[in-house]
């Protein structure tokens, strides 16, 4: 571990360190009882070579990942370099590094999106420079570009969180047409009528669900007294996002021979299912269109929130 810490304050080497710390899973060196000479052996010669099942236990470790070969399920600290041209001195060194914690039960994205809003964003905002040590010949302007930027940033992670709470409103467990081969074999699927009450169980469970979220989205929306257009962009940035991502899950294979088989097996709740289709199309829209044309407006707004 010495080694690769050590290696973030060489120049031209690792940019970032991660560590986490959470329970892992560690063989335990199993206890072999002593042999008596005395007593005749039981074992066979093939368990003598295998040995005993090697057992394993839960223990809490900080160990250095990069951030994907392995899950994060407890805390995780980061440290990032942004130059790494020269070797870090000893003094002064933490002017060049930026670090901090990310609690897999709070969640990366909203992790993300607190420090940027609660640490970077309230440091940009409230730093002022010193003429005698550094440039500041531009440092308004790219603030005043900055700080935008990072505002937007924060708003797609808030709208990133939330919609990846939203679960598969297609998935029930069941892989029945998954391996079809064929649009023949889907035919014959249709004319057997006990396959056909299946996927009509299958289809109305469905569209129950989608009319749950679409009759959620028709209400009316409880609005505070410190609403402003950032959450009006927001929501529809949300709702437009809800409703992309229902109709990549309408896309699957799965999901398109169910209503394929029931079309060809002139099904009565196709029709019902064919004006459910039509809504969630209208809401895909108009959400999209709304979030686009209220976008346009984001970079005017920013002034009301930075105070500037």
């Amino acid at each position: 571990m010495l080694d690769e810490i050590n290696l973030l304050f060489l120049p031209h080497q690792k940019n970032k360190l991660i560590f986490y710390y959470q329970d892992v899973l560690e063989p335990v060196e199993p206890v072999v009882a002593p042999v008596d000479p005395t007593k005749p052996s039981t074992s066979t010669k093939s368990s003598k070579l295998l040995g005993p099942p090697t057992q394993y236990v839960r223990k809490k470790k900080l160990f250095i990942t990069d951030g994907y070969s392995i899950p994060l399920r407890e805390v995780a600290m980061y440290i990032i370099r942004l130059n790494t041209n020269r070797m870090l001195p000893e003094e002064g060194f933490n002017k060049d590094l930026f670090c901090g914690i990310i609690r897999a039960d709070v969640g990366v994205v909203l992790s993300i999106q607190r420090i940027m809003e609660t640490v970077f964003m309230e440091a940009l905002v409230h730093y002022m420079p010193d003429p005698e040590e550094e440039d500041v010949s531009n440092f308004c302007e790219v603030k005043n570009l900055l700080l935008p930027g990072l505002r937007s940033f924060c708003s797609a992670l808030r709208v990133c969180e939330e919609v990846c709470e939203q679960k598969n409103l297609f998935e029930d467990d069941m892989t029945i047409l998954t391996q079809v081969p064929s649009p023949l074999e889907a035919r014959e699927i249709a004319e057997r009528q006990e396959d056909v009450l299946i996927l009509e169980d299958r289809l109305k469970m469905w569209i129950k669900r989608v009319n749950e979220v679409l009759s959620e989205s028709e209400q009316l929306r409880k609005e505070s007294d410190c609403c402003g257009p950032q959450d009006e962009l927001e929501y529809w940035k949300k709702r437009g996002a809800k409703f992309s991502q229902i109709v990549t899950h309408l896309r699957e294979k799965e999901v398109q021979l169910t209503i394929q088989c029931l079309t060809l097996a002139k099904s009565k709740i196709i029709p019902i299912w064919k004006e459910t289709d039509m809504k969630i199309t209208y809401c895909f829209n108009e959400a999209r269109d709304n979030a686009k044309y209220i976008q346009a407006m984001e970079h005017y707004c920013h002034s009301l929130y930075i105070g500037e």
